[in-house]
This record gives structure tokens, sequence and C-alpha cells, in this order.
């Protein structure tokens, strides 16, 4: 992860090595103080993955595990009719049969820890397939929620904990008041731009994250390893910690890294409530998704370049554009004043699906051969074509390709025979989020009015949404990579979807990231985030 600014030597200076050679070197030498920080690191799991036996009761489907290592089963968990663990049943007497049970709904939260883990970059659709393979039924059924756009990190998770609104999408951003970019390297590692990792009580250091793309395997021991630690303090009712690691093992592995961490998560929730005889209810939450698609990068300097694009760090010209590179990730913003010929330049591309940009008091949505635009009023938003009648909004239906960027025209006429399009064209908020949910872009227009309106500080002029096998980023970061088996920040429903569950209760779906905190409230009857220990806050 870096900062793009170009570094400019002190005068006299003299440097044996090119500049993009010398970043490398940093960049080796802060992975390999990195990699020797999460040597050596051990795994505190011992819940098995995979029960001795199973049989049918009338009771339910019980599994018998063997959570000691001496082959012999002492654990039994029981499930209900939706498949989902209520019982734990214990041998205490060692002839391999249960003699002690606990009814995990009849627990009140009230007396139970809470503990909230935090994956970074787990698609819904995932979970989904795993629980469907037997796991995670300690939790009931996951909840749909779609995620920021961009789908990203600190977007998300700013608005799950409700803490300060981040200065960009990312670490590094356009500042417009200062016309040159801002924050960078050491905002990252130093939390600037994430307030909400204040208020989790771990996070791993920083200076991990790179190396959790690189080694993710490794990162990811070491934080189940220091959460674990964590847990056993008995220090506090509520722990909250976050993986980076998990969207390292996404973007190195694909499904098949996540699906590694499932089944780690999946093994510690049920040795964490096996061994309080059910005095743990555990929540787990996501960020955002993952394309799961093989992707390779974008040179956008180059391409507009040879535009005639003049690529600088402050935009003084009408063809000049700052790129912003930081993250891995399938979108790509840009500081320029010529937003709509940027837009259309952009579109050039193969690996350019949209295009976003504001004028005025509408959200500009491009294709190559067709745009579209976004208003608000009040809480309804109104999707048209460029030209024509602005209370006809089914104008985009005689063209998905050329009238409806967002494909959202068969689901405009289906709210206007129900009667939920207004005169003007104006759809609410609610009726629009529902009936998108499920969408190729899921709730396409409220996440684009708000990427342009009150999401950050630092907003972007130009967003270009990429197509499938496409990244964007900063290319000393992707020079650690020859391709990404996966990454994420599109408005795509694979890297825009995630997850919450818990096994205090159901929760009901779909969600936006900004919902989260009220439905916790009021499955838990708490307030979220949870007041801190000793700080009355």
């Amino acid at each position: 992860m870096q900062d793009n600014r170009p570094l400019r030597p002190a005068p006299g200076a003299k440097h044996s090595l090119p500049e993009p050679y010398r970043k490398l070197l940093a960049d080796a030498l802060f992975l390999l103080l990195a990699f020797a920080i999460i040597a050596g690191c051990g795994g505190p799991l011992r819940f098995p993955s995979a029960p001795l036996a199973e049989k049918e009761t009338g009771a339910g489907l019980v599994q018998a595990y063997d959570t000691n290592g001496d082959k012999r089963a002492d654990c039994f968990l029981t499930r209900d009719a939706e498949g989902r663990e209520f019982r734990i049943g214990y041998d205490t007497t060692g002839d391999g049969a249960a003699d002690a049970f606990v009814n995990l709904d009849d627990i009140p939260f009230d007396d139970c820890r809470h503990v909230v883990i935090v994956l970074d970059g787990v698609p819904y659709d995932l979970v989904q397939e795993f629980r469907a393979k037997g796991r995670l039924r300690l939790f009931y059924p996951p909840a749909r929620v779609i995620s920021t756009y961009p789908a990203m990190t600190d977007l998300a998770l700013a608005e799950v904990f409700v803490s300060p609104k981040p200065l960009g999408f990312e670490s590094l951003y356009y500042d417009h008041r200062a016309n040159r970019l801002g924050g960078g390297t050491s905002d990252y590692l130093s939390l600037k731009n994430e307030a909400w990792a204040h208020v989790v009580d771990y996070r791993a250091g920083t200076i991990l994250d790179p190396i959790a793309y690189l080694y993710p395997n490794h990162v990811f021991d070491r934080e189940l390893d220091d959460f674990t630690n964590l847990l056993a303090r008995r220090d506090r009712r509520h722990v909250i910690g976050y993986f980076v690691s998990t969207a390292g093992l996404a973007t190195r592995d694909g499904a098949r890294g996540i699906e590694k961490a499932l089944d780690a998560v999946d093994r510690l929730s049920h040795q964490l409530v096996t061994e309080s005889r059910g005095l743990v209810k555990i929540t787990l939450i996501s960020d955002h998704g993952h394309t799961l698609k093989r992707c390779e990068r974008i040179d956008f300097r180059k391409f507009l370049g040879d535009r005639g694009w003049r690529i600088t760090d402050r935009l003084n010209g009408p063809r000049d554009v700052a790129p912003v590179e930081f993250g891995l990730i399938t979108y790509a913003s840009f500081a320029a004043r010529d937003r709509p010929g940027l837009a259309a330049d952009l579109l050039q591309h193969d690996g350019v699906r949209l295009t976003f940009y504001q004028d005025a008091a509408t959200i500009v949505v491009r294709t190559r051969d067709g745009e579209a635009r976004i208003e608000r009023r009040d809480d309804r938003y109104r999707y048209r074509a460029s030209a024509g009648d602005p209370s006809t909004m089914l104008r985009v239906a005689l063209s998905k390709s050329k009238g409806d960027p967002l494909q959202l025209a068969p689901i405009l006429e289906r709210l206007k025979a129900e009667g939920k399009v207004d005169a003007d064209g104006f759809v609410a908020d609610r009726d629009l989020f529902l009936a998108t949910a499920d969408h190729r872009y899921p709730d396409p227009l409220d996440r684009l009015w708000r990427a342009f309106t009150g999401m950050v500080e630092n907003v972007p002029d130009v967003i270009a949404d990429l197509s499938d096998g496409y990244y964007a980023g900063a290319a000393t970061r992707a020079a650690w990579f020859d391709s990404a088996a996966s990454t994420h920040g599109d408005l795509e429903r694979m890297s825009s979807t995630t997850f919450i569950m818990s096994t205090v209760g159901p929760l009901s779906g779909p969600l936006r990231s900004r919902d989260i905190p009220q439905s916790l409230e009021r499955l838990t009857g708490e307030p979220w985030p949870p007041l801190r220990q000793g700080t009355g806050q």
C-alpha cells in the first residue's frame, strides 16, 4: 500500500538507484520487518473441523466430536429442524455418551459474553455455500448486507461502528482545497482514515497489512492467535476483533482462501461456546464482498497519457488528471477539471465498464454507448436517460445497452406497475433498495449518490468501475503480484454483497452496512457499538 506522490530529493542529493527501485527496496525492507513480527505463531484451535460420527435422533441430528484428541467423542451437538445447533451434550464420565446438556436458546444474552468477529472481504454467496455444507450451524442463517460504494473497508466499517466519516475512499485521496494528493502510507499506518479501528478491541498493527496480502496464511494464524489470547484474558464482556488477513486470503487464493478462514472461525466459535457451557454469544460481520475472479492491473497513467492527458499530482490545466492509486481494487478514482472528457476517455479502455461523475445536482452514469442520470428529491430517487421528458423515467426501457447503463428498466417497469413511481418519475429509496438488493448492481442509486455526496470528506471527480478481469492501484504494490485471484471495490453483486449472522438470534435482510447498528441493538437490547468499559462512551 503505497503513497504514489513523486518523491522529491533534497537539492544536491544523489541516489545510486532509480526511484522505482528505491521504492521497491523500501517495500522489501518493510515487508521483511513485518514478516519477522509474525514468525513463529502457532494455532490456538482445539475444536475439530469434522465430527467423529453423527446420527438422527428424535431430538434432531446429533454430531459427536472429539475435542481433546483422545479418539473418543466427548462433545455432542444437536441440530434442530432448520439445521441450527441448539443443544450441547457433554460426556463427563468417559463412557462415550452425553450425560450433561446445555440448551443454548435458554441462556439469556445478558448472561453471556458477546464476541464480534469482523472478517475483511467475505461475499454473502460464499458464506451461503459454506453453510450449505453443514458449517457455521451454531449461527442463525446469514442476512444479506449491501456494502457501500465503493465496496471498501473504511467506508463500510465507519457505518457499522458509527465512527467519523473517512477522509477519502482510501488513505490516499485528492484534496481539492489544497489542490494536491493528500494522505498516503503514513495516514494508513496511523489509522487516520479508519477511526472505526479505535472502536474494536483487536486489530493487528497496520505494519502487518501489506504482508497479509503476500503471506495471508501466516498473518491469519497470527491474528487468530492474538485474538484468542485476548479472549482468554476475560477482562471484558464485549470483545470485537477485526481480521484483515481474510482479504489477503481471498486476493491470493480466491474462494479457497476464504473457506480456510471460515473453517477456522467455525472451529473457534464451537470452541468458545462449548468450553463456556454456552455463556458466549457470537456475531460474525464482514465489510464487503470479493469478486472471486482473477484480474490484471490497468496502467491508467500510461493509458491516459497516450490520450493526451497530463498525469500530475496537482491540477492546473484542463487536461490535467491526478489518478488516486493506493490499494489493488476493482474501481479507480481520479481528480480532473474536465469530468465529462475524462469519463469518456476512460471508457475507451476495455477494462472500464462504467464511469460516474457529479454534474450539478445529478450523478451521471456512462457506458461506451449510453448515459443515464440519478437525481434525488427528499428520500426518493429518479433514474432516467440523458435527454427527454424528465417525468418519463421509463424511457430507459427502450434499450438496455444504450439507455440503461445500470440495467434497471425491468425493475422500474415492475415498480411502476405496482404504483410505486410518482408522477415525476421518482421512487422511494426503500422500495428501490428492496427491489435491487439482489440485482447485478445492488442498491445502485443510493450507493452512487452517497459516494459523491457526504460519505467521505474528499470526493473524487470521476470514478471508473472496472470490468471483470481488471483491477487498478499502486504500481509499486502491484509489483508484488503477478495477478490477483480476487479483489473488490466495484458496483457488482459479488464485490458489493456481504453478510452478518449471529448466535444471539435471527437477523432479517437485506440490510445496508449502515443498518447494522440498529439491527444489533434490536437483537441484543443493548447499545451498538458497545459502551467502552470504564469510559461511559
